[in-house]
């Protein structure tokens, strides 16, 4: 339940984003499945986090994470990470070619 709320916390600010199905999902494998998918970010709650009204936003790439306020992600993502809404790669393209 507490994954949907997330993805539709993003969906909802036109960030792309994905959740597993799975119930009790093995984090490792979780996180080399998005390496080959080539996602960057992982958000991730578990029972602690959920408790805090936290998440963790994982940066593959980099192998940091960070623990985030979930009423906070949405700016987190866009100011800190630098993730830009569903349809505005072009644009973003264009801004940072000057």
């Amino acid at each position: 339940k507490e994954k949907m709320m997330i993805a539709r916390m993003l969906w909802d600010a036109n960030l792309s984003a994905e959740f597993s199905q799975q119930e009790d999902a093995k984090l490792t494998k979780e996180i080399v499945s998005a390496a080959k998918q080539g996602i960057p970010f992982m958000v991730i709650i578990g029972e602690q986090e959920l408790a805090e009204n936290n998440c963790q936003v994982k940066d593959i790439v980099a192998n940091t994470a960070e623990f985030v306020a979930i009423p906070e992600l949405v700016g987190y993502l866009r100011s800190t990470k630098k993730v830009i809404p569903v349809g505005c790669e072009f644009a973003a393209e264009m801004l940072s070619q000057k």
